[in-house]
Parts: structure tokens; C-alpha cells; sequence
């Protein structure tokens, strides 16, 4: 019990400790020639440079870090934001929110263009009342479906 415990904590940390990151150079602007590598050394013109910031910052290349920003249920991720201060390097990405025509596609993918017009067609000859069509369907088909009439619909 105790070696295969052992064996675990090994699979564990290990690789977290072998993943020597991702490092860049920096342009002014953005972070280009990103490698990431998961051995204590980078390639760089061919030659073996050990992973550290001693070793890799003088010769120009630094630490990407990325942070994956908080995104709402009605936001989405936008433009890339890169950073450099105190010999690292950032990205990130700025958030928006959604405009109504993304927010209706994106609601509107349950019912694909054939069951809307489908059920267009049922509630347009009557074969089915807008009541009965509310009382049958699930909120997320109704709500695909006035999704879908929105954008067939403008």
C-alpha cells in the first residue's frame, strides 16, 4: 500500500515539476517566438540554453505567463492583451459582452432552421395554437425558437 501510494504522489508531482513553462521574446508590443518547453533546456539558433531567467533573460527571452480571464454567461473573450514588466511577460485577453445577434445565435442553436421553420408552419396553418405550442415545448426550445425568429425574422 504504501509503494503504490508513493506511486501516485510520484505521477502527481513529477510533471508539474519537469514543465519548465513557456518563454518568449519580446517585440515592444507583443510576445513572438513562444516556446514551451518541458525539459530544463530550450533550443535557441541550435543551441542547448538551460531553463532559468539568469540564463534566458540576458539572451532576450522571458516568461510567458497567461491568465485566462473571468468570462459571464452573456460576455465573450476579445482582443489579446500582452504585457512586460519585471522581466516576464503577460497575455491576457479583454472581455466583452455579447451583442443581441451573437446572444440569439448562440440560443438558437437547439432548433436548427428546419424544425423553426417546421414549427413556423405548424403554428402559421393552425394545426397547432401558440398556447399548445408553449405548454408542449421545453423553456429551452421556446426560447430557441424565439431565438431563431429573431435572426430569420429582423
Amino acid at each position: 500500500m504504501k509503494k503504490f501510494i508513493l506511486c501516485i504522489l510520484f505521477f502527481i508531482f513529477i510533471p508539474s515539476l519537469l514543465f519548465a513553462g513557456t518563454w518568449c521574446q519580446w517585440d515592444g508590443s507583443a510576445g513572438t517566438n513562444c516556446k514551451s518547453t518541458n525539459r530544463t533546456y530550450i533550443s535557441i539558433n541550435d543551441i542547448r540554453v538551460s531553463v532559468s531567467a539568469e540564463n534566458l533573460n540576458p539572451r532576450g527571452w522571458y516568461e510567458l505567463t497567461v491568465t485566462e480571464p473571468s468570462v459571464g454567461e452573456d460576455q465573450v473573450k476579445d482582443a489579446v492583451v500582452w504585457g512586460f514588466a519585471t522581466n516576464q511577460i503577460s497575455k491576457t485577453w479583454t472581455v466583452r459582452d455579447m451583442t443581441a445577434a451573437e446572444i440569439d445565435s448562440r440560443d438558437a442553436v437547439p432548433m436548427n432552421i428546419d424544425i423553426y421553420r417546421l414549427w413556423k408552419v405548424l403554428l402559421v396553418t393552425g394545426v397547432i395554437t401558440q398556447q399548445q405550442a408553449v405548454d408542449r415545448l421545453p423553456a429551452e426550445m421556446i426560447d430557441a425558437y424565439q431565438a431563431r425568429d429573431r435572426l430569420e425574422n429582423p
